[in-house]
């Protein structure tokens, strides 16, 4: 805690402007005491006024400050503030002389505040300028020679106010608003503005999270507070699809917090690759026929809107017992593409297929959706001397109403009770199940001993899928030790283990509209996974020469560098892996991951630091995906991964600073069931330049690539029973990404201020396709894989004060999503705002 000293301490009572004789003798002279009572109204008793004088005695004609150095009482708050205990709360004054005495003979006793006691906090600056608050009196600049106040400004407070030896002043006041902002700065705002905007291309990119018509926008911004309960109110509407609001509540007996917020996602309308079969029409009998696509929105967009309520509230049973409760919600409505597949389909029915009628059918159609989760979350917090623990139960459930979409088909007994090669009854897809999940959780943190602290969390939760009758049941805890008993060392030793166990439907789906009643093989189901997953490990800093704080002077490769270590290993433990091959059984095995990382960070200097980070990793069995039909295996799983980082922080002088960071991510698998390696180059720059007081520039570059080399195995079954036709190659990905950002701003006068902006993103994703060893043409895969991206977005402004709390702003934002590969998903955006804005 930090202790400011005064040379000289008094303490007054200031009844009104007539003077009052105290036990002591001494007389407060109305021509130095507080103003009028008329001036300063609703003040029902006398504040307490720790000032500096510059002398030890006064009398009867000297300041305020001297008469009151003189009273037992003033010594005593003196010695209290010395002691470093609270202040003594204020007095009546002693009983007047009977020429004297009036109805009001006595100061009224302070009123009691529930805001509980609270710390010294400051009054004004070193510019001299004192609040003007609810219950102060109007003091709106004190004239001052330098940074040091020579007169109190808190004389008809109701706390305690003081002044510091760097000129500060202070007060405890625990019912006024003397944390509040002062007059010159504005507690609400009231924002209006309008949107202009024009577009080419497709909105799907540069719309994809915000609406792209002409609207108006308006905010409305406010922060109240009576010292002891604080509101902060804000409601926006961004555009026609979009809001944001929030009200946060903060007081004696609780606080709460409720956000909301509303906008648009759109999505994108995936092609369908295959044959365009018109109705009637038969398919070619080549490869161009394999596959027809029938895409009945060809050419419309899709979109969601997206509305989440995230609320908590938090408050007091008791003096050791809280309550929270937590509500958040959230709702997915709009409409999506969808796509099935039948596989052998009579394009052709209800006529004969004839030699090309059965072909693959890969049919898309528009899905309105509305998805609702609503999560409660109750708990109670108790405090039982050193140890907290917390308990809480969480209620959310998932909700649809979708539309139901359906497709027909002509083979495997779905078209029961039609002949084969004719459509049977529609059959529904794209169904998304309803469920609910429960989840107990107590949570403990204890301050064993002065060096050691515990924390856990246990858990206990299931998931219920309504319309399958499938529960996932999963428990799990947390713990974590905390050892600070060597000097600048900090030890945290944690182990963590979490279940999950999935139960077997009971009934099986065996009609129309989900299955067929004949071809649903019962026995083909397999169990899903089930997993254990657990982790221990332990992590450390050291400090050779203590707090590496902003004040500290160590510098240099040994005095100012600290070291990070950390250990983990991880158990990864699989039920129900076990799959069956043409090659025979295969059962997954558990994978055993070793983690040891190590750091140092250095403090060379006031304006250089460093920091370097090795991470590695050692994976036994990892996951390993199976091939059913050629019995092959594959995975992009690695067995070791590397990441090195390094980058520092320079601060030359106080007007310029950079900031850069380079990671290199090396990974493979060397294996009996891979072939791979995987390397990573991540890597940031900024850096935030002010030429002059007025003008700021900040920049930054970011690259982020990634290289593949794989052994690929493609394989496709012949007619049964095997062989199989199959074949191995090795493939190469690359992917790239450039991003590059500028900004500016300038204080052209006191009321003019500019901005600009601009900022350049290039992302690839590219295949280099190897040539077929049987034979087969795979260079449309390329193709398909290959992603080109370019965007620009450019920004400038000006805000401009033609008036005192009234601020004019203008807004221009250029935005351009070039889709190189494709050319499905370009275009442009102009906007243009311009707005007011009026603060009080």
């Amino acid at each position: 805690m930090l202790r400011y000293k005064l040379t000289l301490v008094a303490f007054g009572l200031i009844v009104s402007s007539a003077a009052v004789a105290d036990d002591a003798g001494a007389v407060l002279n109305s021509s130095s005491a507080a103003p009028a009572p008329s001036m300063v109204p609703n003040i029902q008793f006398a504040p307490q006024v720790l000032a500096p004088i510059s002398s030890p005695a006064g009398d009867a004609s000297g300041s305020r400050a001297e008469n009151a150095n003189s009273t037992p009482a003033g010594n005593a708050s003196y010695a209290a503030y010395e002691s470093n205990e609270p202040l003594p709360p204020p007095t009546t004054a002693a009983a007047p002389s009977t020429a004297d005495a009036t109805a009001d003979s006595a100061v009224p006793a302070p009123p009691t505040c529930d805001c509980g006691e609270r710390p010294f906090r400051p009054v004004c600056g070193c510019n001299c300028k004192v609040p003007s608050l609810d219950k102060w009196c109007t003091w709106d600049v004190i004239s001052c020679n330098s940074c040091w106040c020579t007169e109190p400004p808190c004389e008809c407070a109701h706390g305690v106010c003081r002044l510091t030896e760097d000129g500060q002043w202070m007060c405890n006041d625990a019912c006024c608003d003397v944390w509040g902002p002062p007059v010159y700065q504005a507690n609400g705002a009231l924002r209006f503005g309008y949107w202009a905007i024009g577009n080419s291309g497709s909105l799907q990119k540069t719309g994809e999270y915000q609406d792209l018509h002409s609207a108006p926008f308006w905010d409305v911004d406010t922060v109240m507070s009576d010292g002891c309960r604080t509101w902060d109110i804000a409601i926006s509407g961004l555009d026609e699809e979009a809001n944001d609001a929030r009200i946060h509540y903060y007081g004696p007996e609780g606080k709460a917090k409720i956000d909301f917020q509303r906008f648009i996602h759109r999505l994108d309308h995936d092609p369908i690759q295959g044959y365009d079969l018109a109705p009637g029409q038969v398919p070619p009998a080549t490869s161009d026929g394999n596959v027809i696509a029938d895409d009945l929105n060809v050419g419309d967009n899709y979109a969601i809107r997206v509305q989440e309520l995230d609320s908590k509230f938090q408050g007091k049973l008791t003096s050791d017992i809280n309550w929270k409760m937590n509500v958040w919600s959230l709702r997915k409505f709009g409409e999506r593409q969808e796509n099935a597949t039948a596989h052998c389909f009579n394009v052709n029915a209800p006529a004969p297929p004839g030699a090309t009628g059965n072909t693959c059918h890969v049919l898309s159609q528009r899905q309105a959706i509305d998805w609702t989760t609503v999560e409660v979350q109750p708990g109670l917090e108790a405090k039982l001397g050193a140890v907290t623990f917390e308990y809480t139960h969480t209620l959310r459930t998932f909700g649809q109403d979708d539309e139901m979409i359906d497709r027909q088909y002509s083979r495997f007994n779905f078209n029961l009770p039609a002949a084969s090669a004719q459509l049977g009854p529609d059959y529904t897809y794209a169904l998304v199940p309803e469920s609910t999940t429960n989840i107990d959780r107590l949570k403990i943190g204890a301050q064993l001993t002065d060096e050691n602290q515990f924390y856990s969390n246990i858990y206990y939760g299931d998931t219920s899928n309504e319309f399958r009758g499938i529960d996932r049941y999963y428990n799990g805890y947390d713990l974590r030790l905390t050892n600070t008993a060597i000097d600048d060392v900090r030890i945290t030793g944690y182990a963590s283990r979490y279940e999950e166990n999935t139960t077997f439907p009971s009934s099986f789906l065996s009609g129309a509209p989900y299955s067929s009643p004949d071809t649903y093989d019962e026995t083909s189901l397999v169990h899903d996974i089930d997993y254990t997953r657990t982790r221990a490990g332990v992590k450390s800093s050291w400090q050779p020469y203590g707090d590496r704080g902003p004040r500290c002077t160590n510098y240099g490769l040994f005095e100012g560098t600290t070291i990070a270590s950390g250990y983990e290993y991880y158990l990864l433990e699989r039920d129900y892996a076990t799959y069956e091959t043409s090659q025979g059984t295969y059962t997954q095995l558990d994978t055993v991951t070793n983690q040891i990382e190590f750091g140092p960070s250095t403090r060379w200097s006031r304006s250089l630091e460093t920091f370097a980070r090795y991470r590695v990793k050692f994976v036994q069995d990892p996951l390993i995906g199976v091939s059913e039909y050629s019995g092959r295996f594959n995975t992009n799983q690695p067995e070791q991964m590397h990441i090195t980082d390094v980058g520092c922080t320079w601060t030359p002088t106080a007007n310029f600073m950079t900031t850069s960071q380079v990671s290199i991510v090396n990974s493979w698998n060397d294996s009996q069931y891979a072939n791979f390696s995987e390397n990573n180059y991540p890597m940031s720059f900024t850096a935030w330049w002010a030429p002059t007081c007025r003008l700021s520039f900040t920049g930054g570059y970011a690259y982020s690539s990634n290289w593949i080399d794989q052994d690929i195995t493609l394989g496709t079954p012949s007619e049964a029973p095997p062989p199989v036709v199959s074949e191995t190659s090795r493939w190469a990905y690359a992917g790239q990404n450039h991003l590059i950002s500028f900004s500016g701003h300038y204080a052209w006068s006191e009321h003019v201020q500019l901005m600009s902006g601009y900022e350049y993103d290039r992302g690839t994703n590219t295949f280099v396709v190897p040539p077929s060893t049987a034979g087969a043409d795979w260079s449309l895969l390329s193709s398909l894989a290959d992603v080109i991206v370019e965007t620009q977005r450019v920004t400038v402004g000006i805000d401009w004060q033609p008036m005192s709390r009234t601020n004019l702003y203008f807004r221009y934002v250029y935005y351009d999503y070039n889709d190189i590969s494709s050319s499905l998903y370009s275009g442009t955006s102009n906007m243009f705002l311009a707005g007011a804005t009026r603060t009080w």
